[in-house]
């Protein structure tokens, strides 16, 4: 099976199983296509969950499926509406709907239907999500399920799109008086345009484990 993403390239499908099984044969199953907007190259990924899977939970996924580290706020965006995690994000102007009471199929209930994602109140990533396949077919391998991706997941903390474009340009420069620091602090192993799905399966692995450290 392949998957075309609105950049006209195509994502060849193959299955690696987790160790978190968050589906039965009787739940559809969502596949999703998230874009980090205003990226340069564009940061992709597409992945499949459970339509029963809780917007909570679905910001954990994308954490992983991305490659951020958690550190910061989040919200979903949909239709005007705020879904959020109400422990940590405080109501302003207008309410919020508790991410762990929203259920996917609650939102996502034609192909095309699509939400904003943002990451990080400070640097502002927005990332477009979309539904791109519903499948009732029987699933047989626990989900979520990474389908594919590309270009590598920015920094944390680089100061948002602006400031990502700006460190690429200045690991390219080894004449800039920051580049060495730069690249101590990004690691000597990362490529902008390389999207590591092996690593980001074997993070998606560790999900139970990490949302049950995360809530302490």
């Amino acid at each position: 099976m392949a998957i075309n993403n609105k950049s006209g390239s195509v994502c060849v499908e193959y299955v690696i199983i987790l160790n978190l099984d968050l589906t039965t044969n009787k739940m559809p199953t969502y596949t999703f296509k998230l874009d980090l907007i205003k990226t340069s190259p564009l940061v992709t990924r597409t992945f499949k969950v459970s339509s029963e899977s809780s917007f909570y939970l679905l910001h954990h996924i994308i954490q992983e499926v991305m490659g951020w580290k958690n550190y910061h706020l989040y919200e979903f965006k949909v239709d005007g509406n705020t879904i959020a995690d109400k422990s940590i994000v405080e109501e302003d102007l207008s309410p919020i709907s508790e991410a762990k009471e929203v259920m996917l199929e609650d939102i996502f209930t034609h192909i095309g239907k699509s939400v904003k994602y943002v990451y990080d109140f400070g640097d502002w990533w927005e990332h477009h999500l979309e539904l791109i396949e519903i499948s009732n077919a029987p699933q047989n391998e626990p989900l979520p399920i990474i389908v594919c991706g590309e270009n590598a997941c920015p920094p944390e903390d680089c100061m948002g799109v602006h400031g990502y474009a700006e460190l690429k340009e200045i690991l390219k420069d080894p004449e800039n008086i920051n580049h060495e620091d730069f690249w101590q602090n990004v690691g000597l192993s990362f490529n902008p345009l390389k999207f590591n799905k092996k690593a980001a399966e074997k993070e998606l692995a560790k999900l139970t484990a990490k949302i049950r450290k995360y809530e302490g």
